[in-house]
């Protein structure tokens, strides 16, 4: 090595690994230090672990584990309804919808602007203007990207701008098999494609490479992975939806890749003991003779079989020396519910669910554990609303504002599109456990100040502003009607129940409400 490489390698900061470890002292311990679960010896011999990074066990494993996730969905009862779960409770049957809440230079709230934004935004959340394929709503959309998250641990949406479209924005959703694992390499500068994603040094997404057919798909006619041409495009056009749990994690992991194992066992044996109980139900038996003649029975079919005939009270008298041999297979077996109970408990913790709503098993449950389970529960569906709001609803909602307003589609001035980003997502609700209690608990917590009704109404997934909207409608119909409904309140009078002449009597300005007590006279 001359004195100018020296030179260079010390400008450079950089050490190779020899150098780097260098000099490096090594602590010395006994039997006793250090960690328990980190001992090596005949008990964990089988218990390596892994120090593989994200990226890379995923590289070895994603492909298998999306199509065991996708087996189990087809065919076992129990992974078909956790997905049915997650779409039921995260999204309901409406889905994550939008509350505008555009507000005016004063501060105050712009009704008109707000109707007329959630009006256009529902116009175009129909399947016609929505999909590219003209079949998915909106709702359709975030119902299909959800169950497919659960099933195959990511998805992809990409955005299009179609010109023959009225609002230029329309969304495709792509299955994940398009993006090859295999496909990894260094891009130079900086860049590296990873499982056929380019990023920079710091893992940002830059482009997506996307197969344009689907590999190993029978339809297409391609069985080989490595023909299958790639369209690279930008990562602004794409939405990657997946649950982040690692750092530096690029790809998505299947939700029952925990519980996988599990799950297939638990099937395999329950239908092994619904087998062996079939036998047992037909009650088999074996004829059997000293000299090994067999039994000629009373006929015999097309092919070969022997038939007998056996009803109540028919007795038949055997040849000499054959005897009748039964089978007791011993099923069904007695501990087969329990133990599959045992098997479901572990699978439910691997999924984040609770057994009884996996098993739709309620037998010895008491309102104190149902409630605590339910209640659990919630949070997690809550904290997959507001993952879905945050990386999917609130990104397409965005890049839609900016297009359709720019483009003209919409009757907003592009220089308040600030303004019209003002919008509330509100998921679904969840349904009371004590409706009694806590609407009780609700009221105390709305007189002390401590919650408004708005968050109340959120709770259920309500807008508190079409509550109050049909409240007063209600009202006025009830009035009109001469009906009353609301005996202990006050109503305010609405300018068509106000006659003209009372209006111009000498009361007409102190009388602010009418009680309803006095409608029905």
């Amino acid at each position: 090595m001359g004195i100018f490489d020296r030179f260079k390698s010390k400008k450079k900061g950089k050490r190779s690994w020899p150098e780097f470890y260098a000099g490096t002292k090594i602590p010395k311990g006994g039997s006793g230090s250090g960690f328990l679960g980190a001992v090596q010896d005949r008990l964990t011999d089988d218990f390596r672990g892994s120090e593989l990074s994200a990226d890379a066990s995923l590289f070895n494993s994603l492909d298998k584990l999306r199509a065991r996730s996708r087996q189990l969905w087809m065919s076992n009862p129990y992974a078909s309804r956790f997905i049915q779960m997650v779409v039921g409770n995260v999204l309901g049957q409406d889905g994550i919808r939008m509350e505008a809440q555009i507000l005016r230079e004063d501060g105050t709230f712009d009704d008109k602007d707000s109707l007329d934004l959630e009006a256009i935004f529902g116009r175009w959340a129909r399947p016609e203007h929505c999909s590219m394929s003209g079949q998915l709503s909106f709702l359709d959309i975030q119902k299909l990207c959800l169950s497919t998250m659960a099933r195959d641990g990511e998805v992809l949406v990409r955005i299009h701008n179609p010109a023959d479209s009225e609002f230029g924005f329309s969304l495709q959703v792509i299955e994940c098999d398009r993006l090859m694992t295999r496909a990894n390499r260094d891009m130079g500068e900086g860049k590296r494609l990873n499982m056929s994603i380019e990023q920079d040094k710091y893992g940002k997404p830059l482009a997506y490479f996307i197969a344009d057919v689907l590999p190993n798909d029978e339809f297409t006619g391609i069985n080989n992975p490595a023909t299958v041409k790639t369209e690279r495009v930008p990562a602004e056009e794409i939405v990657h939806l997946y649950l982040h749990e690692r750092p530096e994690q690029s790809r998505g992991i299947p939700w029952m890749a925990q519980s996988m194992r599990g799950l297939h066992m638990t099937e395999q044996y329950r239908e092994a003991e619904l087998v062996a109980s079939r036998l047992a139900a037909s009650k088999m038996a074996f004829y059997s003779s000293p000299d090994g003649a067999g039994y000629t029975g009373d006929d015999i079919t097309q092919d070969g079989n022997l038939v007998f005939e056996a009803e109540a009270g028919l007795m038949e008298q055997l040849p000499q020396g054959v005897t009748v041999d039964t089978v007791d297979w011993r099923h069904p077996n007695t501990n087969v519910g329990d133990f599959v109970k045992s098997c479901l408990r572990g699978v439910s913790s691997g999924l984040n669910i609770s057994y009884n709503a996996l098993s739709n098993d309620l037998e010895g449950v008491n309102f104190s554990s149902i409630r605590a389970g339910v209640q659990e529960e919630r949070e997690v569906w809550k904290g997959l609303q507001s993952f879905m709001t945050a990386h999917l609803i609130q990104p397409i909602f965005d890049k839609w504002l900016a297009r359709v307003i720019l483009e003209g589609a919409v009757p907003f001035p592009p220089r308040k599109i600030d303004k019209f980003k003002s919008v509330v997502w509100r998921p679904r609700g969840f349904s009371y456990v004590d409706p009694v209690k806590d609407n009780q608990a609700f009221s105390k917590a709305v007189q002390l100040g401590v919650m408004s009704r708005t968050e109340v109404a959120a709770q259920q997934g309500k807008d508190f502003k079409e509550v109050l909207a049909t409240l007063a409608q209600e009202e006025k119909m009830a009035y009109e009607a001469g009906v009353n409904i609301s005996p202990r309140q006050t109503m305010p009078i609405f300018p068509a129940m106000v006659d003209p002449e009372q209006a111009s009597g000498p009361d007409a300005e102190t009388e602010e409400h009418l009680d309803l007590e006095d409608v029905d006279e």
